[in-house]
């Protein structure tokens, strides 16, 4: 093994030695058995078993990831607690016999084998668990779960694709590029970074599988020609399955997000379309860390921001699977600035007030940027700049990237003036501490001179001492402005008021600090590059420069809106 999987495994059990009681049993031989689905393919399936006759409570795992040693070292911690633990091996990965095709097999696979497994008869009871892909193949069958299961634990998968796939139109590369990169069924580069940044260029995207991985992906093609959320492909078929389940589950789940986890916006949803009744039993977990667990708030105090997910999963499990109890409900975030967990009573959060700042012309006095006023102006103004998608804003910092794992987060930003395009305002000192709670709104009043092109918010804390660090991030197009589900139309030089609404947080501004807002128009590989033509994004083969005018003052109420208690 390398030294980074050494290294997990070894987090793996020190994490059960903390909270979790203390190993009783002995291991009985892993065993492996090749189940056969419905259509007589035979899936890879490992069984860590402790020694003892009878029928355990079991716990149960799928993935595509050749990751053998990290779910083995799972299965012998439960094993010597009294648990059986299985994972398996998706459709044609890892020793499982088929085809790989990503997701398009997991109902059915994933049923037939639940079903096998409850057919066992050392078999008593089971639980679910997964995180992101693996958490996929326990959402798409949640639905229609034999008696035998009990419980759900998922985590970082959201049950809305198109949500990870597009913001008002961008698509998110550094999600969904950098997975095809690295799934696409056959190797594809021995130099990621270079050739990840490389396709996220190529025009005509639509073409870049054949041209530069040497090999056509119809999944792929369908994400970044399907534009529309309220197209077919998004809204029926595997896709349209998947937002429709969490209303019919009807068993205890706990669901864990991060505040920079790049499916935080369709995990949370997946909480709140549980059912009334379901949500009695069930959690809604939201931490201050990333894809990978890891705190990624670097400016700010995370001492308490560490959790325990493997000891947390093994107790909510051991109540309900072991000693037939239900869990009581809980909505806990963690709260950044405070280095607190606050607990909830509903989700989404209800904010006691709006806190609303405007957009002026005024120029600050302390920092090279605009003032960002309690008061707004009388006097209509403009503020213009250009964007060239030659020459794009490269994320730093961002709460839905995935494979650029050195932008996740909240970083130390760039001052005020480092680039033209970036247009920076900056509030006075806050004389008390304020709580953000939910989605921020930028609301913007905005004309181009193209018939399409895009808009980006950057809100920062800025610390006494000037280090600015994101807060939240957000982007829109003029084609998709407001939430449209569909592309409308813009006359190039109109005045329109766009919304751009954040991913939401918890998040302590704390006395003594500024508010900071950027409006650009690019960020990326958060986002695709916007080419300021209208259309299908990935069929353009060109670019233009657009020039972009912000509205200010008078009518023109361009503003931050933050939710506070």
């Amino acid at each position: 093994m390398c030294d980074k999987t050494t290294e997990m495994i070894d987090f793996v059990r020190s994490s059960y030695r903390q909270d979790v009681y203390p190993a009783t049993y002995e291991m009985d031989d892993i065993k492996e058995v090749m189940v056969p689905m419905r259509d007589g393919t035979k899936l890879r399936t490992v069984i860590c078993s402790p020694k003892g006759e009878g029928s355990w409570p079991v716990l149960f795992v799928r993935t595509p990831y050749p990751m053998y040693e990290f779910f083995k070292a799972h299965g012998e911690e439960y094993a010597k607690r009294g648990f059986i633990y299985v994972f398996q091996f998706c459709r044609g990965t890892v020793g499982s016999e088929g085809t790989w095709e990503p997701n398009i097999n997991e109902p059915n696979d994933g049923i037939d084998s639940v079903n096998w497994l409850a057919q066992q008869s050392w078999c008593a009871s089971i639980g679910i668990h997964g995180v992101s892909y693996m958490a996929l193949t326990g959402w798409i069958i949640a639905d229609k779960l034999p008696e035998k299961v009990k419980a759900l634990y998922l985590c970082h998968y959201g049950v809305d694709r198109y949500l990870s796939a597009y913001k008002d139109g961008l698509f998110r590369h550094d999600i969904l590029t950098g997975w095809a990169m690295t799934n696409a069924g056959k190797h594809i580069t021995d130099d990621f970074k270079t050739d990840y940044i490389k396709a996220c260029l190529y025009r005509p995207h639509i073409k870049v599988d054949e041209d530069l991985w040497g090999i056509k992906l119809g999944w792929y093609r369908d994400w970044i020609t399907h534009t529309d959320y309220d197209c077919e492909y998004w809204q029926r078929g595997f896709w349209g399955k998947l937002r429709e389940i969490p209303e019919k589950i009807n068993i205890p789940i706990c669901i864990v997000g991060g505040w920079f986890d790049h499916h935080l916006e369709g995990t949370v949803l997946g909480y709140e379309k549980l059912s009334n009744d379901t949500k009695k039993y069930s959690r809604l977990i939201v931490g201050g860390w990333d894809h990978d667990f890891k705190p990624s708030i670097p400016g700010h105090k995370s001492k308490s921001a560490y959790f325990n997910l493997n000891s947390d999963m093994f107790n909510w499990f051991d109540k309900i699977l072991r000693k037939n109890i239900l869990p009581e409900p809980e909505i806990k975030t963690y709260i950044i600035g405070d280095d607190i967990w606050g607990q909830w009573e509903s989700w989404p959060i209800q904010p006691n007030a709006i806190k609303t700042l405007y957009l002026t012309t005024n120029r600050h006095s302390e920092f090279d940027a605009y003032v960002l006023s309690h008061e707004k102006s009388d006097v209509a103004k403009t503020i213009k700049y250009q964007y060239d998608p030659l020459n794009p804003v490269f994320t730093n910092g961002g709460e839905t990237i995935f494979v650029s794992a050195e932008r996740r987060g909240s970083l130390l930003q760039e001052k005020p003036g480092y680039r033209d395009d970036v247009i920076s305002f900056v509030s006075d000192v806050l004389t008390e501490d304020i709580l953000v709670v939910g989605n921020i709104n930028v609301k913007l009043f905005v004309s181009s001179d193209c018939e399409d092109t895009c808009f980006t918010a950057k809100i920062m804390e800025v610390f006494p001492n000037g280090d600015a660090y994101n807060l939240r991030t957000g982007i829109t197009t003029m084609a998709y402005r407001n939430n449209s589900p569909k592309r409308i139309s813009y006359v190039p030089g109109d005045i329109e008021e766009i919304n751009i609404k954040t991913l939401p947080i918890t998040w302590k501004i704390s006395a003594g600090s500024r508010i900071r807002i950027d409006i650009s128009s690019s960020d990326f590989p958060q986002y695709a590059i916007h080419s300021n033509y209208k259309g299908i994004w990935s069929t353009h083969d060109k670019t233009k420069i657009a020039n972009q005018i912000l509205h200010t003052g008078g009518k023109y109420d361009s503003s931050i809106q933050l939710p506070i208690i």
